[in-house]
């Protein structure tokens, strides 16, 4: 059995990195082409590198730039040379925290979707000696799919995305036992176990 485990340091790592931030994201290049310098939408990298990695299996880990007016720009950017552009909205978010077991619940439909016919085990971590929850989640599952396309679809919920000093999830939407939760996963690791 493998085991991985995808914590909030994992979003250093470029494979991860490129999927914080969303088709669309306004962010400020910062990069090595210093005529761009200045604000772009991104999009994932469309060279013929980056497509065949992404026929492959891997995900995608560079961006092209798009202008607000739909021009090209600078493509294959590494994720370093982006910063999102944080928004007054965004600024004055108040953060509501969701149960760890919402958040598995959430998790357990994502994976269904992605994966229909593959059964997987999503469990909620056990309290410790001291009686606290470590806020981690198990996922389990026998063949199918394979640990990075699992980790493409859970690491959302640990991937943090803004500026060094306004870091957090993306908001989840979750209804379960007749009640709707919206607000941010409350999990800090997700071991995935690929029998």
């Amino acid at each position: 059995m493998n085991n991985t485990v995808i914590t909030t340091a994992d979003i250093t790592a470029p494979a991860y990195r490129a999927l914080r931030l969303p088709p669309g994201t306004l962010v400020d290049y910062r990069g090595s082409v210093p005529r761009a310098h200045g604000t772009w939408t991104v999009q994932p990298c469309a060279c013929n590198g980056c497509l065949a990695d992404v026929l492959r299996g891997r995900p995608a880990t560079r961006y092209q730039l798009v202008s607000t007016k739909g021009r090209r720009g600078p493509r294959h950017v590494r994720h370093t040379s982006v910063v999102p552009v944080v928004g007054e909205k965004e600024r004055n978010y108040a953060a509501i925290y969701l149960p760890m077991r919402v958040a598995a619940v959430h998790l357990r439909r994502m994976l269904r979707a992605a994966f229909p016919g593959v059964k997987f085990s999503v469990r909620c971590a056990r309290r410790d000696a001291k009686g606290l929850v470590p806020d981690q989640i198990t996922v389990t599952w026998t063949g199918g799919p394979t640990r990075t396309a699992v980790a493409t679809v859970t690491s959302p919920l640990v991937a943090t995305y803004g500026t060094a000093e306004e870091r957090r999830a993306r908001n989840i939407s979750v209804t379960t036992g007749g009640r709707t939760y919206n607000g941010t996963p409350s999990v800090h690791a997700i071991h995935l176990n690929r029998r």
